[in-house]
Protein backbone atom coordinates (compact mmCIF):
# COMPACT_ATOMS: atom_id res chain seq x y z
CA UNK A 1 0.00 0.00 0.00
CA UNK A 2 2.91 2.37 0.65
CA UNK A 3 4.86 3.85 3.37
CA UNK A 4 3.42 4.42 6.72
CA UNK A 5 5.76 7.70 6.91
CA UNK A 6 4.36 8.92 3.84
CA UNK A 7 0.81 8.88 5.72
CA UNK A 8 -0.24 12.92 6.72
CA UNK A 9 0.16 12.80 10.38
CA UNK A 10 -2.47 13.15 12.92
CA UNK A 11 -3.13 16.70 14.57
CA UNK A 12 -1.59 17.80 17.72
CA UNK A 13 -2.82 15.62 20.79
CA UNK A 14 -4.85 13.40 18.81
CA UNK A 15 -4.52 10.03 18.43
CA UNK A 16 -3.34 8.47 15.01
CA UNK A 17 -6.13 6.53 13.28
CA UNK A 18 -3.88 4.65 10.64
CA UNK A 19 -3.38 0.69 10.27
CA UNK A 20 -2.38 0.11 14.18
CA UNK A 21 -5.93 0.84 15.22
CA UNK A 22 -7.40 -2.06 15.71
CA UNK A 23 -3.86 -2.74 18.13
CA UNK A 24 -4.88 0.39 20.31
CA UNK A 25 -8.00 -1.13 21.00
CA UNK A 26 -5.88 -3.85 22.39
CA UNK A 27 -3.63 -2.15 23.92
CA UNK A 28 -5.03 1.35 24.93
CA UNK A 29 -2.64 4.00 25.88
CA UNK A 30 -0.15 2.01 25.04
CA UNK A 31 1.08 3.77 21.99
CA UNK A 32 3.57 6.66 21.97
CA UNK A 33 5.50 4.75 25.03
CA UNK A 34 8.97 4.08 25.05
CA UNK A 35 9.48 0.29 24.45
CA UNK A 36 11.73 0.33 27.44
CA UNK A 37 8.83 1.87 29.63
CA UNK A 38 6.83 -0.23 28.13
CA UNK A 39 8.21 -3.79 29.88
CA UNK A 40 8.76 -2.33 32.85
CA UNK A 41 5.12 -1.37 33.88
CA UNK A 42 4.21 -4.69 35.35
CA UNK A 43 1.03 -2.60 36.73
CA UNK A 44 -0.81 -2.45 33.06
CA UNK A 45 -0.31 -5.82 32.35
CA UNK A 46 -2.85 -6.74 35.46
CA UNK A 47 -6.11 -7.65 34.06
CA UNK A 48 -4.77 -8.66 30.61
CA UNK A 49 -5.37 -12.21 28.93
CA UNK A 50 -2.70 -14.65 28.07
CA UNK A 51 -3.18 -13.65 24.33
CA UNK A 52 -3.31 -10.09 24.94
CA UNK A 53 -0.06 -10.34 26.70
CA UNK A 54 1.45 -12.01 23.93
CA UNK A 55 0.46 -9.91 20.94
CA UNK A 56 1.26 -6.82 23.37
CA UNK A 57 5.32 -8.01 23.51
CA UNK A 58 5.23 -8.79 19.66
CA UNK A 59 4.09 -5.07 19.33
CA UNK A 60 6.49 -3.97 21.70
CA UNK A 61 9.27 -6.10 19.45
CA UNK A 62 7.93 -4.55 16.49
CA UNK A 63 8.39 -0.57 18.14
CA UNK A 64 12.10 -1.51 18.94
CA UNK A 65 12.86 -2.96 15.51
CA UNK A 66 11.37 -0.01 13.55
CA UNK A 67 13.12 2.34 16.32
CA UNK A 68 16.56 0.76 15.32
CA UNK A 69 15.72 0.68 11.59
CA UNK A 70 14.98 4.48 11.95
CA UNK A 71 18.32 5.12 13.65
CA UNK A 72 20.10 3.00 11.02
CA UNK A 73 18.63 5.07 7.99
CA UNK A 74 19.78 7.95 9.69
CA UNK A 75 23.54 7.10 10.54
CA UNK A 76 23.34 5.73 6.70
CA UNK A 77 22.52 9.09 5.63
CA UNK A 78 24.84 10.56 7.70
CA UNK A 79 27.79 8.95 6.36
CA UNK A 80 27.10 9.44 3.12
CA UNK A 81 26.42 12.99 3.29
CA UNK A 82 30.30 13.13 4.89
CA UNK A 83 31.80 11.20 1.94
CA UNK A 84 30.24 14.14 -0.37
CA UNK A 85 31.52 16.67 2.04
CA UNK A 86 28.13 17.98 3.17
CA UNK A 87 27.95 20.22 6.26
CA UNK A 88 24.76 19.03 8.07
CA UNK A 89 24.74 21.57 10.41
CA UNK A 90 24.48 24.25 8.07
CA UNK A 91 22.26 22.62 5.90
CA UNK A 92 20.10 22.02 9.06
CA UNK A 93 20.40 25.71 9.63
CA UNK A 94 19.07 27.20 6.25
CA UNK A 95 16.54 24.95 6.52
CA UNK A 96 14.93 26.15 9.82
CA UNK A 97 15.72 29.65 8.69
CA UNK A 98 13.89 28.87 5.40
CA UNK A 99 10.77 27.83 7.61
CA UNK A 100 10.50 30.70 9.71
CA UNK A 101 10.40 33.20 6.07
CA UNK A 102 7.84 31.06 4.73
CA UNK A 103 10.59 30.65 1.50
CA UNK A 104 10.50 26.82 2.00
CA UNK A 105 6.57 26.66 1.48
CA UNK A 106 6.28 29.17 -1.22
CA UNK A 107 8.92 26.90 -3.40
CA UNK A 108 6.86 23.75 -2.54
CA UNK A 109 3.79 25.48 -3.92
CA UNK A 110 5.60 26.84 -6.63
CA UNK A 111 6.04 23.18 -7.40
CA UNK A 112 2.83 22.30 -6.69
CA UNK A 113 1.15 24.28 -9.37
CA UNK A 114 3.69 23.77 -11.45
CA UNK A 115 2.87 19.84 -11.46
CA UNK A 116 -0.96 20.47 -11.21
CA UNK A 117 -0.95 22.03 -14.74
CA UNK A 118 -0.93 18.28 -15.54
CA UNK A 119 -4.39 17.12 -14.22
CA UNK A 120 -5.91 20.59 -15.57
CA UNK A 121 -8.93 19.58 -17.39
CA UNK A 122 -8.23 18.18 -20.95
CA UNK A 123 -4.82 16.77 -19.31
CA UNK A 124 -6.27 13.97 -16.97
CA UNK A 125 -8.93 12.34 -16.13
CA UNK A 126 -10.39 13.05 -12.36
CA UNK A 127 -11.24 10.51 -9.34
CA UNK A 128 -14.03 10.47 -6.82
CA UNK A 129 -14.46 8.04 -4.57
CA UNK A 130 -17.98 7.97 -3.45
CA UNK A 131 -18.93 7.63 0.53
CA UNK A 132 -22.18 7.29 0.86
CA UNK A 133 -22.25 3.36 2.12
CA UNK A 134 -21.22 3.92 5.36
CA UNK A 135 -24.14 3.33 7.20
CA UNK A 136 -23.77 -0.72 5.80
CA UNK A 137 -20.16 -1.09 7.17
CA UNK A 138 -18.96 -1.55 10.88
CA UNK A 139 -16.87 0.89 12.67
CA UNK A 140 -13.79 -1.03 11.66
CA UNK A 141 -14.19 -1.06 8.33
CA UNK A 142 -15.16 2.50 8.40
CA UNK A 143 -11.50 3.12 10.00
CA UNK A 144 -9.82 1.03 7.16
CA UNK A 145 -11.85 2.86 4.58
CA UNK A 146 -10.29 6.27 6.19
CA UNK A 147 -6.95 4.66 5.95
CA UNK A 148 -6.87 3.98 2.54
CA UNK A 149 -7.96 7.58 1.78
CA UNK A 150 -5.14 8.51 3.56
CA UNK A 151 -2.94 6.06 1.33
CA UNK A 152 -4.90 8.04 -1.54
CA UNK A 153 -4.29 11.66 -0.75
CA UNK A 154 -0.45 10.83 0.41
CA UNK A 155 0.46 8.87 -3.41
CA UNK A 156 -1.51 11.95 -5.21
CA UNK A 157 0.60 14.61 -2.95
CA UNK A 158 3.88 12.86 -4.04
CA UNK A 159 3.03 11.99 -7.94
CA UNK A 160 5.06 13.92 -10.48
CA UNK A 161 1.42 12.96 -12.63
CA UNK A 162 -1.33 14.35 -9.85
CA UNK A 163 -4.88 14.34 -10.35
CA UNK A 164 -7.73 16.23 -8.75
CA UNK A 165 -9.54 13.57 -6.20
CA UNK A 166 -12.74 14.33 -5.07
CA UNK A 167 -14.54 12.78 -1.74
CA UNK A 168 -18.48 12.91 -2.26
CA UNK A 169 -20.93 11.97 1.12
CA UNK A 170 -18.48 12.47 3.59
CA UNK A 171 -20.19 15.28 5.59
CA UNK A 172 -19.42 16.04 9.54
CA UNK A 173 -21.79 13.73 11.07
CA UNK A 174 -19.86 10.76 9.98
CA UNK A 175 -17.64 8.79 11.69
CA UNK A 176 -14.79 8.47 8.32
CA UNK A 177 -14.93 13.03 8.87
CA UNK A 178 -14.42 12.20 12.62
CA UNK A 179 -11.36 10.13 12.00
CA UNK A 180 -9.91 12.02 9.26
CA UNK A 181 -10.44 15.16 11.09
CA UNK A 182 -8.22 14.26 13.64
CA UNK A 183 -5.21 14.62 10.62
CA UNK A 184 -3.36 17.27 10.23
CA UNK A 185 -4.18 19.59 7.90
CA UNK A 186 -7.42 18.00 6.88
CA UNK A 187 -9.73 19.26 5.04
CA UNK A 188 -8.74 22.82 4.02
CA UNK A 189 -4.90 21.49 3.35
CA UNK A 190 -5.92 18.70 1.99
CA UNK A 191 -8.06 20.55 -0.77
CA UNK A 192 -4.89 22.51 -1.81
CA UNK A 193 -3.06 19.66 -2.52
CA UNK A 194 -5.76 18.54 -5.31
CA UNK A 195 -8.34 16.69 -2.53
CA UNK A 196 -11.76 17.64 -1.62
CA UNK A 197 -14.33 16.33 0.35
CA UNK A 198 -18.10 17.14 -0.12
CA UNK A 199 -20.70 16.95 2.29
CA UNK A 200 -22.94 16.24 -0.39
CA UNK A 201 -23.38 12.75 -2.20
CA UNK A 202 -23.21 12.03 -5.82
CA UNK A 203 -26.52 13.02 -7.15
CA UNK A 204 -25.94 16.93 -6.32
CA UNK A 205 -22.11 17.18 -6.50
CA UNK A 206 -22.21 15.92 -10.18
CA UNK A 207 -25.82 16.56 -10.82
CA UNK A 208 -25.12 18.44 -14.52
CA UNK A 209 -23.00 15.21 -15.58
CA UNK A 210 -25.20 12.95 -13.92
CA UNK A 211 -27.80 14.94 -16.59
CA UNK A 212 -25.66 13.60 -19.76
CA UNK A 213 -25.65 10.13 -18.43
CA UNK A 214 -28.84 9.24 -18.57
CA UNK A 215 -28.38 9.67 -22.27
CA UNK A 216 -25.33 7.45 -22.45
CA UNK A 217 -26.75 5.14 -20.47
CA UNK A 218 -26.90 2.39 -23.07
CA UNK A 219 -23.19 2.87 -24.33
CA UNK A 220 -20.63 0.12 -24.25
CA UNK A 221 -17.89 2.44 -25.54
CA UNK A 222 -16.47 4.91 -23.13
CA UNK A 223 -14.70 7.00 -26.01
CA UNK A 224 -17.37 7.23 -27.81
CA UNK A 225 -19.01 10.81 -27.78
CA UNK A 226 -21.16 12.17 -24.85
CA UNK A 227 -24.38 13.08 -26.63
CA UNK A 228 -25.91 15.73 -24.77
CA UNK A 229 -28.09 17.52 -26.62
CA UNK A 230 -31.12 15.49 -26.28
CA UNK A 231 -32.71 17.85 -24.60
CA UNK A 232 -35.71 15.29 -24.27
CA UNK A 233 -33.98 12.57 -21.78
CA UNK A 234 -35.52 11.77 -17.74
CA UNK A 235 -33.19 13.76 -15.27
CA UNK A 236 -32.03 11.28 -13.27
CA UNK A 237 -32.19 13.12 -10.34
CA UNK A 238 -34.56 15.89 -8.89
CA UNK A 239 -31.08 18.24 -7.49
CA UNK A 240 -29.82 20.70 -10.35
CA UNK A 241 -26.12 21.46 -11.18
CA UNK A 242 -25.24 24.55 -8.55
CA UNK A 243 -23.80 28.09 -10.64
CA UNK A 244 -20.18 27.55 -11.37
CA UNK A 245 -18.99 28.92 -7.78
CA UNK A 246 -15.83 27.24 -7.05
CA UNK A 247 -17.81 24.80 -4.79
CA UNK A 248 -18.41 22.09 -7.02
CA UNK A 249 -16.02 20.55 -9.73
CA UNK A 250 -15.95 22.61 -13.23
CA UNK A 251 -15.54 20.25 -16.05
CA UNK A 252 -15.18 20.82 -19.76
CA UNK A 253 -18.80 20.13 -22.07
CA UNK A 254 -18.96 16.52 -22.48
CA UNK A 255 -17.57 15.29 -19.55
CA UNK A 256 -18.42 11.80 -18.51
CA UNK A 257 -18.93 9.73 -15.40
CA UNK A 258 -17.96 6.09 -15.16
CA UNK A 259 -18.32 3.81 -12.12
CA UNK A 260 -15.69 1.45 -11.28
CA UNK A 261 -17.12 -2.03 -10.29
CA UNK A 262 -15.25 -5.23 -10.65
CA UNK A 263 -19.43 -6.79 -11.15
CA UNK A 264 -19.95 -4.16 -14.77
CA UNK A 265 -19.95 -6.66 -17.76
CA UNK A 266 -17.91 -3.62 -19.45
CA UNK A 267 -14.15 -3.83 -19.58
CA UNK A 268 -12.42 -0.75 -19.43
CA UNK A 269 -9.42 -0.63 -22.15
CA UNK A 270 -7.76 3.11 -22.02
CA UNK A 271 -8.62 5.91 -19.83
CA UNK A 272 -9.69 9.48 -20.77
CA UNK A 273 -8.91 12.93 -19.81
CA UNK A 274 -12.59 14.01 -19.90
CA UNK A 275 -13.98 11.45 -17.31
CA UNK A 276 -14.35 11.20 -13.49
CA UNK A 277 -13.56 7.42 -12.66
CA UNK A 278 -16.02 6.63 -9.67
CA UNK A 279 -14.66 4.19 -7.15
CA UNK A 280 -17.15 2.84 -4.66
CA UNK A 281 -16.02 3.71 -1.01
CA UNK A 282 -16.82 0.47 0.55
CA UNK A 283 -14.54 -1.87 2.79
CA UNK A 284 -16.92 -4.86 3.29
CA UNK A 285 -14.66 -8.43 3.31
CA UNK A 286 -17.04 -9.05 -0.28
CA UNK A 287 -20.46 -9.26 2.26
CA UNK A 288 -22.00 -6.72 0.41
CA UNK A 289 -22.88 -7.83 -3.10
CA UNK A 290 -23.46 -5.68 -5.95
CA UNK A 291 -23.91 -2.88 -3.97
CA UNK A 292 -21.70 -0.28 -6.31
CA UNK A 293 -22.87 -1.54 -9.61
CA UNK A 294 -26.53 -0.91 -7.75
CA UNK A 295 -25.85 2.88 -7.13
CA UNK A 296 -24.55 3.89 -10.44
CA UNK A 297 -27.15 1.68 -11.87
CA UNK A 298 -29.71 3.70 -10.04
CA UNK A 299 -27.88 7.19 -11.25
CA UNK A 300 -27.91 5.99 -14.71
CA UNK A 301 -23.74 6.07 -14.55
CA UNK A 302 -21.72 3.82 -17.55
CA UNK A 303 -20.00 1.11 -15.37
CA UNK A 304 -16.63 -0.79 -16.40
CA UNK A 305 -14.11 -3.11 -14.80
CA UNK A 306 -10.65 -2.80 -14.44
CA UNK A 307 -8.92 -5.29 -16.64
CA UNK A 308 -7.22 -7.46 -14.43
CA UNK A 309 -8.51 -10.78 -15.50
CA UNK A 310 -7.20 -10.44 -18.74
CA UNK A 311 -3.40 -9.42 -17.82
CA UNK A 312 -2.91 -11.23 -14.22
CA UNK A 313 -3.64 -14.46 -13.47
CA UNK A 314 -4.99 -14.66 -9.79
CA UNK A 315 -4.59 -18.52 -9.07
CA UNK A 316 -7.48 -18.51 -6.93
CA UNK A 317 -6.88 -15.09 -4.63
CA UNK A 318 -9.03 -12.80 -4.23
CA UNK A 319 -9.53 -10.05 -6.72
CA UNK A 320 -11.16 -7.33 -4.38
CA UNK A 321 -8.91 -4.10 -4.36
CA UNK A 322 -8.66 -1.69 -1.75
CA UNK A 323 -9.52 1.72 -2.82
CA UNK A 324 -6.09 3.15 -2.82
CA UNK A 325 -4.94 0.06 -5.00
CA UNK A 326 -7.68 1.27 -7.57
CA UNK A 327 -6.41 4.62 -7.30
CA UNK A 328 -2.53 3.46 -7.89
CA UNK A 329 -3.15 1.22 -10.91
CA UNK A 330 -5.27 4.43 -12.87
CA UNK A 331 -2.57 6.91 -12.10
CA UNK A 332 0.14 3.78 -12.72
CA UNK A 333 -1.26 3.20 -16.08
CA UNK A 334 -1.00 6.81 -16.47
CA UNK A 335 2.14 7.40 -15.95
CA UNK A 336 3.15 4.55 -18.30
CA UNK A 337 1.36 6.98 -21.15
CA UNK A 338 -1.65 4.83 -21.89
CA UNK A 339 -0.50 2.23 -22.93
CA UNK A 340 0.43 -0.96 -20.27
CA UNK A 341 -2.21 -2.07 -17.92
CA UNK A 342 0.05 -5.30 -16.62
CA UNK A 343 2.75 -3.01 -15.57
CA UNK A 344 0.91 -0.49 -13.59
CA UNK A 345 -1.48 -3.53 -12.19
CA UNK A 346 1.96 -5.58 -11.37
CA UNK A 347 3.29 -2.94 -9.73
CA UNK A 348 0.86 -1.89 -7.52
CA UNK A 349 -0.47 -5.18 -6.48
CA UNK A 350 1.09 -6.36 -3.59
CA UNK A 351 3.38 -9.61 -3.57
CA UNK A 352 1.81 -11.70 -1.02
CA UNK A 353 -0.57 -12.42 -3.82
CA UNK A 354 1.88 -14.22 -5.48
CA UNK A 355 0.52 -13.40 -9.10
CA UNK A 356 1.06 -14.07 -12.34
CA UNK A 357 1.41 -12.25 -15.76
CA UNK A 358 -0.74 -13.56 -18.63
CA UNK A 359 0.65 -13.68 -22.20
CA UNK A 360 1.08 -10.53 -23.83
CA UNK A 361 -2.67 -9.98 -25.55
CA UNK A 362 -4.95 -7.29 -26.85
CA UNK A 363 -8.02 -5.78 -24.96
CA UNK A 364 -9.88 -5.70 -28.53
CA UNK A 365 -11.09 -2.45 -27.88
CA UNK A 366 -14.27 -3.72 -24.86
CA UNK A 367 -14.15 -0.52 -23.90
Amino acid sequence: MGNDSDLPLPKTGEPSTGNLASKNEVHEGVKGAQPSKLSASSTSDQGLSKNQLKKRKRWQKQLELKRRRKEQEREVKRQKAKRDGRDLDKERAEQAERERDGTGKRKRDEKWQQRMLKADSGNSFRVCFDCSFEDKMTSKEINSLSLQLRYVYAANKRSDWPVYVDVCGMNRQTQGFEILNKVEGFPEQWSNRAFRCFESGLEEVYSRQLQSSVDTEQSKNISATDQNDDKSSQVCCDVRAKPESGLYPSMKPGHRLVYLTGDSPNLLSTLDNNTTYIVGGIVDRNRLKRLAISRAETLHITTARLPLDEHVNFKGVTRILTCNHVFDILQKYRENGYTDWKKAIMTVLPDRKELEEKPCSKDDGKM
